[in-house]
């Protein structure tokens, strides 16, 4: 049984097509819903859709995930996010609509006779199924030997080989994101250091995983060095050295002769190293085995199916096993009998052979066999094993085994890596190679040791990396994209990708950029390494681009052909101060989705004028255009300053009485402030109104801008306090409120070393010392968590407060937009030494400049609040509908009451995909009225107002630059169709430069081409249209009926629901709790 990651010839140069007819199957049953059983499901319904009524059995509590990047989920960790991981494939909203019944259970018989599969829920009930095909995709489990201390025998589960609690606390597999989370907990709760069991593939992986956790780390290896399978021993011992660089160490030729127990808890390994004739103990408060899988075949075992000579489902060419109404794809197939393919590229190509067989007939393709070769990253170090056919691995060809092979090795003592390639006597031929540390050649070699020459190349030059004497020389193969690879090689070796399809892709389906090619051809959704910046793919999109005259722009987008940081000085040098004029000096055409927020945000650092004025309210993002944070439901957070976290009695009383006056719910925030949510957009003057009465201002937790400064009580209260943090707090926060950067910008300061404001974390962080303060910048939390290095020690308050100035503005004059603190140092060349050069020294000449535009930043500040409040005009911005006074609820989710508070209910509703139910172009029904829906000078240009027609919605948009009658005046349905929130007039708006005018969705982000209402980014989602005008200063919009046309969304919501099966849960176990009431009854029309 072979571990590892592969890749496969393509299944068409090894199939055969008959003559039979389809298969007359409708119900076909997955076992497993792991990355096989996904790929199959994903294979099939794509080349057969609602040809057969599909159901899967999914083990885990959630959908099938990417578990070739694994590790990644140690950066994400968002399981809670169930179907909608970044490691997920398809929600279960997704397989529904893909007509496809994701059942959760673990299933425990199959009945051959009655053809059945009989389950266990996760309740423990139990379930049958009823097949017509049943497909075994069950995957592998994890080996763990029958070492002492392992396992506790009398727990062994022979329905689930992984069961945790067949080990000991503290004993850990490495397969599934539960595992992880074992993990994950074990060293919250103190774990210190861990031994990984295994140094192949999966041991370096598991490694990789606890090296994650900050845990120290030993990896043990039985075999005398690392990867013995893929490697030899120069290429292992260059791993192995590569590894330990890391602090990691490394035990090889190992025996392990117990796990040591301390009251059923591991707490070491008991181990004879090599070469030692005593035993030892390495302490391990986690220990991870990981010493290979076994094909899951306990249930083909039961049912009497015939099983491979080392395990697994016997299957022949077409996948089939034993019983002809049961195939086994993946890890838990043997193919002949004679092995299973512990990798995942292999069971893609099985699931594809599969789908074609039985959507286009019996043995309509066929299965042979799969190439071993591999390329990946273990522990930041790139190691790859590639050969000509098995043999190089089997008849290990690679370890001087095989007396027809000659080698050449490199090895590099620079950078430790180590190179060897194999020949065949002759030396005409590659056979195979073994690269460690530098695998960039990878691709190249791998296709070159496919043919029946050397391609013009020496073995001299091919194993040594440059040209030998007398090589000839020519036009490169790869058509200079630096790719070395021609256009029938496979660029994706996960999912058998070539190079020129991804060029097909980029030229004919217009796949211009990386997420687009991933969808378009699937290169890139494995491993992900093919597309990452350093990758193939990138190269041959910025060729081809090229080649094809659409040269890739280095500008923010089409409408300025500059970088962030170039139009930064651009705005600066020049004195621009609005969006127009920075269109009319130095860009063209009428701005985008893509480009307004970016201007806003300069003109915002540079200038800090009221964001709400001069027409730049239309080129924010809609939490600024709002000034406040847009909510799922389409309402909004309001969130007052709470500077250092300091705040007076009455200020907690005045939150409190306006929270009830507007029923708003009540949270302290992540980030030492008090938040109210729920607020419609047109109540939320009144209620800033209230809140700058009592003394409070914007807290701006809506703006890329300074959020909040963090603090511990310091000197004032604690007994270990070394500074007065909170009045430093409050005084970094009084000093940066409102200063608008390209991202958010968090501080924190902390009164001692204790750092219980989390400094460390933070873009700006100080700690107390005896001295005055350590300054730490550039760290951040989030999603991906960033330790802040320190960049002063024993500072004044003074000093803070200059350095802080200068780094700030230098940050903001240079970053990329959307660009966090770490990031951008991790970017800005010379690093942390060269921006204390800058800000320091002031090595650039520039920090009188940097202090000056921070000074003016802190003097054109004013509260945005505290000026839309007592501005009328202001305040008209924020008006429910353009053409009545009138106001209704437009939530579309329903409250329950919860923890004494009342808040929307926890579920989005579904997408509502397909057509349009009405067209701008087809509107001709004479029951269609001209509807008054506001006054011309009422709408703001290049943005949209709502229009209340009964109780349905219309947005409608003004354009000036546009002609009348195409596109001047724009209308369309004001619900979302993602998600079905009613926030559409509150969209960004662009004018591409052939005309197409975008709309992106103010919350979910989606885009729709306004004219036509078609989905950009979701072809499936689409927005009804209607013909617009202008008339004696009124905007009209044309219209059916109100009670029609409220009639028809209704249904077409309901039509939604039902296609997916959906229907809103319980309203919460809560009994009702009195507080204020919605202007309208909070529950759903249907």
């Amino acid at each position: 049984f072979i571990a590892g990651r592969t890749q496969l010839r393509r299944v068409s140069r090894n199939s055969r097509v008959v003559h039979q007819p389809p298969i007359m199957t409708q119900r076909i049953i997955i076992v497993g819903h792991g990355p096989i059983g996904h790929s199959f499901i994903e294979k099939l319904t794509e080349r057969k859709p609602g040809g057969f009524d599909i159901s899967v059995l999914c083990e885990e509590p959630r959908p099938a995930y990417n578990r070739v990047m694994l590790t990644q989920y140690f950066q994400d960790r968002d399981g809670d996010q169930h179907d909608k991981m970044k490691l997920s494939y398809w929600s279960e909203e997704e397989l529904r609509e893909k007509g496809v019944k994701l059942v959760y259970g673990r299933a425990t018989e199959i009945v051959r006779d009655a053809k059945e599969v009989v389950y266990a829920s996760p309740a423990g009930e139990v379930g049958r199924l009823h097949y017509d095909a049943l497909v075994l995709a069950t995957g592998s489990y994890c080996f763990v030997p029958p070492t002492p201390g392992m396992t506790v025998p009398e727990k062994k589960n022979p329905q689930w080989p992984d069961d945790p609690a067949s080990r000991p606390e503290g004993v850990f597999v490495y397969r599934t994101i539960e595992d992880l989370e074992g993990l994950i907990a074990a060293a919250k709760k103190g774990a210190k250091t861990a031994a990984v069991i295994g140094g192949g593939l999966l041991g370096l992986e598991a490694a990789k995983a606890v090296y994650d956790l900050k845990l120290e780390s030993h990896v043990l290896e039985m075999a005398p060095y690392l990867m013995p399978t893929q490697l030899n021993e120069h290429g292992g011992t260059a791993l192995t050295r590569k590894i330990e660089n890391l602090g990691i160490k490394v035990h090889v030729g190992v025996k392990i002769e117990e796990v040591v127990l301390k009251d059923c808890k591991a707490v070491g390994l008991k181990i004879v190293e090599r070469g030692a004739s005593e035993s030892s103990v390495v302490q391990a408060d986690l220990v991870v085995v990981s010493c290979g899988v076994r094909p899951r075949d306990e249930l083909a075992r039961a049912c009497g199916l015939e099983l491979g000579g080392r395990g697994g489902v016997k299957v022949d060419s077409a996948l089939r096993s034993s019983d002809p109404a049961i195939y086994a794809i993946g890890e838990v197939a043997s193919i002949g009998g004679s092995f299973c393919y512990g990798l995942w590229a292999p069971g893609v190509e099985q699931a594809d052979v599969l789908a074609r067989n039985l959507a286009d007939g019996v043995e309509a393709a066929s299965y042979e066999k799969s190439d071993l070769s591999t390329k990946l990253k273990l522990m930041g170090v790139d190691v790859a094993s590639f050969g000509r056919d098995e043999g190089f691995w089997f008849k290990r060809q690679f370890d001087g085994k095989d007396a027809g092979i000659r080698s050449l090795e490199c090895f590099n003592d620079l950078d430790g890596s180590y190179r060897k390639l194999c020949f065949s006597a002759d030396g005409q031929r590659l056979m195979g190679g073994v690269l460690v540390g530098d695998a960039k050649d990878y691709s190249k070699l791998l296709q070159l040791c496919k043919k029946e020459d050397l391609g013009g190349k020496t073995p001299e030059s091919l194993a040594f990396g440059r040209p030998a004497p007398g090589e000839a020389t020519g036009a490169p193969i790869d058509g200079g994209d630096g790719t070395g690879l021609a256009d029938d090689d496979v660029i994706c070796s996960c999912l058998n990708v070539s190079k020129g399809a991804i060029k097909k892709a980029i030229i004919e389906y217009d796949a211009t950029t990386i997420p687009l090619i991933k969808k378009c051809t699937k290169a890139g959704t494995g491993c992900g390494g093919c597309c990452t910046p350093v990758g193939e793919v990138p190269k041959v999109l910025t060729a081809t681009l090229k080649q094809s005259g659409k040269a890739v722009s280095e500008g923010i987008c089409l409408h300025f052909p500059y970088s962030r940081r170039e139009l930064f000085d651009i705005i600066k040098v020049k004195g621009i101060r609005s969006m127009e004029e920075a269109l009319t000096s130095v860009g063209k055409g009428e701005g985008c989705e893509l480009c307004k927020p970016i201007v806003a945000s300069i003109l915002a650092g540079l200038w800090n004028d009221h964001i709400l004025r001069g027409g730049r309210d239309q080129i924010q993002d809609t939490n600024d255009r709002f000034l406040a944070n847009i909510q799922k439901t389409g309402t909004y957070s309001v969130i007052p300053r709470c500077a250092g976290g300091d705040i007076a009695p009455e200020e907690l009383v005045a939150i409190g009485t306006i929270a009830q006056k507007f029923g708003l719910w009540t949270k302290i925030t992540g980030a030492q402030r008090l938040g109210m949510y729920g607020a419609p957009a047109h109540e939320l003057p009144a209620i800033w109104k209230d809140l700058v009465e009592a003394g409070l201002e914007s807290g701006h937790a809506y703006g890329k801008a300074l959020r909040t400064v963090k603090s511990c009580v310091g000197s004032t209260w604690c007994r270990y306090g070394q500074q007065d943090s909170v009045t430093m707090a409050v005084t970094l926060e009084d000093r940066y409120k409102g200063l608008r950067a390209p991202h958010k910008i968090k501080m924190a300061v902390s009164g001692c070393l204790r750092e219980c404001a989390e400094a460390q974390g933070k873009d700006l962080g100080l700690i107390a010392t005896a001295k005055g303060y350590n300054m730490y910048i550039c760290g951040n939390g989030g999603a991906r968590p960033k330790h802040a290095v320190l960049f002063a020690s024993d500072i004044d308050e003074g000093t803070c407060l200059k350095y802080a100035d200068r780094f700030l503005m230098f940050y903001i004059s240079t970053a990329k937009h959307l660009q966090r603190t770490a990031p951008w140092l991790e970017e800005l060349p010379g690093g942390i030494e060269y921006l204390r050069k800058v800000v320091v020294e002031d090595g650039l000449g520039i920090c009188a400049d940097l202090e000056a535009m921070m000074e003016r930043n802190i003097a054109n500040y004013k509260c945005e609040w505290r000026e839309v409040v007592y501005d009328e005009e202001l305040q008209k911005k924020f008006r429910q509908f353009a053409n009545t006074e009138e106001t209704q609820n437009s939530e579309q989710i329903e409250y329950i009451a919860s923890r004494k508070q009342r808040h929307p209910n926890t579920y989005d509703l579904p997408d509502i995909t397909g057509p349009a139910l009405f067209s701008a172009t087809s509107a001709s029904a004479e029951s269609w009225e001209w509807t008054f829906a506001g006054m011309v000078v009422d709408f703001p240009a290049n943005g949209g107002l709502a229009v209340k027609h009964g109780s349905a919605e219309i947005a409608v948009f003004y354009l000036p630059g546009q002609a009348e009658g195409d596109g001047r005046w724009l209308a369309c349905q004001n619900i979302c169709p993602h998600k079905q929130v009613r926030a559409i007039s509150r969209g960004l708006l662009g004018v591409k430069p052939d005309g197409q005018i975008t709309l992106a969705d103010p919350v979910y982000k989606s885009t729709y081409d306004l004219r036509s209402g078609s989905g950009i980014s979701h072809a499936n989602l689409n927005l009804s249209t209607f013909p617009a005008r202008e008339e004696g200063g009124k905007v009209l919009v044309r219209l059916p009926p109100a009670e029609d046309l409220a009639a028809a969304f209704e249904k077409q919501a309901k039509d939604a629901a039902e296609k997916v099966g959906f229907s809103p849960p319980t309203r919460g176990g809560h009994g009702e709790t009195k507080v204020a009431p919605k202007a309208k009854a909070d529950t759903l029309d249907w």
